[in-house]
């Protein structure tokens, strides 16, 4: 199995397959394991008509049973190359053999359905997953809720939120930044404070990285600089930088509104970061306090 792993690291698509068909003749036993190593190989090609190809093969003449790792395989393969009615029907058909597709194969569909917008399938999906007894996964939901804010649909997917803390399914930092994102961008900065705040506060996850640049980005956007400064404190504290124009933005306005020490903390702390900024960078964010009356040229450095 590891070779055929390391056949497809390399490229060489051909030379694991043939590993696998090879197999018996070096005295090794074919399994689902070394089966699954294969078709995780040849589902890098996007080939449909190769994997359907060895899929025919493997139980008339090669002789190994399929398990749901398999069905999750091709799922994924298919939904990669955009073939969702192909995916959905081998996992039907896998299940008539009686292979039952678990959350993960019908997380993998209701994916693919909302990216290609077919919202209608997606959540049929989930009804189905539902109705079979498969119970969805925090994965799944966070594929829910990012579909809901991709269509500008914030409320909806607090409220899915809401349902998993319900059921007993604690959203991570994922679902977090979604939410927030979601009602930034529609214009509910106060409910994306309060979204925040309870990450804070009464979860076991904690603001990370891009949770931090969401929030400091859209604070800036509305204008709330003090409460960025303090977001972007704690983050850099962490030795989480915000992106240089967000940067840029909330140095930009905390010497619009006076508070020049603010700006210079900011300043000190963007000069110390490891890996540095580039110079380019440094000296953009530096130009802007320089442009402020009364300030020497010197007074950042």
């Amino acid at each position: 199995m590891r070779i055929i792993m390391l056949y497809g690291k390399a490229g060489m698509v051909k030379h694991a397959i043939d590993t696998f068909r090879d197999m018996h003749l070096y005295g090794c036993k074919r399994t689902v394991k070394s089966l699954n190593a294969t078709l995780k190989v040849l589902s890098q090609t996007h080939d449909l008509r190769a994997i359907e190809a060895f899929l025919a093969e493997v139980p008339q003449e090669l002789v190994v049973e399929l398990d749901a790792y398999t069905v999750n395989i091709v799922v994924k393969a298919f939904c990669e190359m955009d073939f969702l009615d192909s995916a959905f029907l081998y996992m039907v058909q896998m299940e008539r053999l009686g292979i039952k597709p678990d959350v993960i194969t019908y997380t993998t569909l209701i994916s693919a359905s909302y990216q290609k917008n077919r919202c209608e399938i997606g959540n049929g999906l989930w009804n189905l997953m539902v109705y079979k007894g498969c119970k969805p996964n925090l994965t799944t939901f966070n594929v829910r809720v990012q579909y809901l804010i991709n269509r500008r649909l914030a409320w909806k997917a607090n409220d899915v939120m809401r349902l998993m803390k319900k059921i007993g399914i604690e959203p991570d930092e994922v679902t977090y930044n979604l939410v927030i994102k979601g009602f930034c961008q529609a214009g509910y900065l106060e409910m994306a404070k309060r979204v925040y705040s309870s990450l804070e506060f009464h979860s076991t996850y904690k603001p990370n990285a891009k949770i931090y640049q969401t929030m400091i980005h859209y604070l800036c956007k509305g204008g709330e600089y003090n409460l960025a400064y303090t977001r972007c404190i704690d983050c850099m504290r962490k030795n989480w930088f915000p992106s240089v124009d967000t940067i840029h933005s909330l140095v930009q306005g905390l010497m619009r509104n006076g508070e020049l020490k603010k700006a210079k903390r900011i300043m000190r702390l963007v000069r110390n970061h490891r890996p540095p900024f580039s110079s380019s960078q440094f000296d953009s964010l530096r130009s802007i306090c320089r442009r402020s009356d009364g300030l020497k040229p010197n007074q950042f450095d």
